[in-house]
């Protein structure tokens, strides 16, 4: 067996510096808010809450704690919200992300109409919504963009999530030019991170017999890595820890091939790294010992 790991792995800045501020915060103090999940990794989380981290949904009614504010980020009302109240607020939104609200808002005061292309339920498109007023249209592929009706007398501001398919965006660019709207102003704010980790994931899929890719299932850019390895190595699967690893889908020809979202820490990377070597040894170990009896 051979085992090959993607060159870009793991949590991406943003998320890490929400997580540094948080482990920072709850090193000093017993509890700390956090506006919805820090992280999509249910052990991360898991392990935050321990130290004292509660999510919340909405601002608490009570002021006893600090509240830290995600890598997604949250809308502008919420933003306000926070500044009425008497919260001291940690905000670890991702400078990245926090690029798009500014380009929605200020778009959005000038009269343009906003496309945002991403997932219509993600925090982070949610988030971004909130900074034009809660007034745009949200795609996820070429063919919602055609029926759109894109009005040649309008202005339009299209951005994306982060975390968006590069594949997929690329595709949505070519109609807008196939088709020749020229009043729709494109900012590709998916994060260089993004592309490089979706880059770097189907190289690797394309020589691997089986290609696991580490992170949380409810993580919006670990399922993109899925969906984009798993149409080049159909032997693809999303695991959160080492537990997941799909052994009989492994034998000693196998190249395994490892791929991290920028929910999973490195301490599941290793683990599932760890759990592949050991399989990796007892497969030699067994054949040399076949060899031998063979020999004998």
């Amino acid at each position: 067996m051979k085992i090959e790991i993607c060159n870009y792995n793991g949590f991406c800045s943003g998320v890490r510096v929400a997580i540094d501020k948080a482990n920072k915060i709850l090193s000093q103090e017993k509890k700390l808010y956090s506006y919805g999940e820090i992280i999509h990794n249910k052990e991360v989380v898991a392990k935050l809450k321990n130290k004292g981290l509660v999510v919340v949904e909405d601002v608490p009614q009570a002021s006893d704690a600090k509240l830290l504010i995600r890598a997604h980020g949250v809308g502008k009302s919420v933003v306000d919200k926070l500044k009425q109240s008497n919260f001291e607020v940690i905000d670890a939104t991702c400078v990245k992300v926090k690029k798009i609200h500014k380009i929605v808002e200020e778009h959005k005061k000038n009269g343009y109409d906003i496309i945002i292309v991403g997932d219509k339920n993600h925090p982070e498109v949610l988030g971004i919504l909130g900074w034009c007023n809660n007034e745009a249209t949200i795609i996820d592929s070429p063919e919602e963009l055609l029926n759109m009706d894109i009005i040649p007398e309008r202005n339009y501001c299209l951005v994306s999530q982060t975390t968006f398919n590069t594949n997929t965006f690329d595709k949505i660019l070519n109609t807008i030019n196939e088709h020749k709207f020229l009043n729709v102003e494109v900012y590709n704010t998916i994060c260089d991170a993004t592309r490089k980790r979706q880059e770097a994931c189907v190289e690797l899929a394309s020589r691997c017999n089986v290609m696991l890719i580490i992170g949380g299932k409810n993580s919006s850019n670990t399922k993109k890595l899925y969906e984009l390895s798993k149409a080049i190595c159909p032997n693809t699967f999303l695991i959160e820890n080492y537990k997941e690893i799909p052994y009989n889908y492994i034998d000693k020809n196998t190249i395994v091939g490892v791929s991290a979202g920028a929910s999973a820490p490195d301490w599941i990377i290793e683990e599932v790294t760890k759990m592949l070597e050991n399989l990796n040894n007892n497969m030699n170990e067994q054949t040399e010992k076949n060899e031998q009896a063979e020999q004998t």
